[in-house]
């Protein structure tokens, strides 16, 4: 998935400025997508030099410039999205470093292991107040469907953490 379509379909879902793009996407599409800032401008200057966006009048959030899809833009996003093809691309480093550690190393790795997982139970009670709030504002299944993916690999991601860090610290 490309960072032309991410920003098409978020515009798609509501008009932002770019700092409302890197925040949405952040707090909402976060688990599964992110993007810098820096991407999210570079990013907006394509799609509108491509006609696929444009550059409203008014000023959004910070005195920002808001952003719009255009009918040329919907339809590459309905294009793309009727493609299917799809990419999956994942990288843990924390993954990386757990495979190719020895036992002196686990100490250092406990510690790694216990902060992600405070993180990823501060972003389970995120997903909670978030699904809250779609439950209230928004009728969207796609959104519903992705959001509930997140809690769920959350969830699974925290039993693990919990099971590897009692399993190392027993072989400690």
């Amino acid at each position: 998935m490309s960072t032309k379509f991410a920003l098409l379909g978020l515009l798609n879902i509501r008009k932002m400025s770019a700092y409302d793009l890197a925040k949405f996407a952040k707090d909402y599409i976060g688990f599964f997508w992110n993007e810098s800032y820096s991407n999210v401008h570079r990013t907006l200057k394509v799609l509108a030099d491509e006609k696929l966006i444009k550059k409203l009048p008014e000023k959004g959030s910070r005195n920002k410039a808001v952003y719009e899809i255009t009918p040329l833009g919907k339809e590459a996003l309905s294009e793309w999205l009727a493609n299917h093809q799809y990419s999956t691309i994942y990288r843990d480093e924390l993954l990386l470093k757990l495979f190719v550690s020895h036992r002196d190393d686990y100490p250092a790795l406990l510690e790694d292991l216990q902060n992600v997982l405070n993180d990823l139970l501060a972003q389970g009670q995120d997903y909670s107040e978030i699904k809250e709030t779609v439950l209230t504002k928004v009728n969207n299944l796609s959104f519903d469907l992705a959001l509930d993916y997140g809690i769920m690999q959350n969830e699974i991601t925290v039993e693990w953490l919990k099971k590897s860090i009692k399993i190392i610290e027993e072989a400690l």
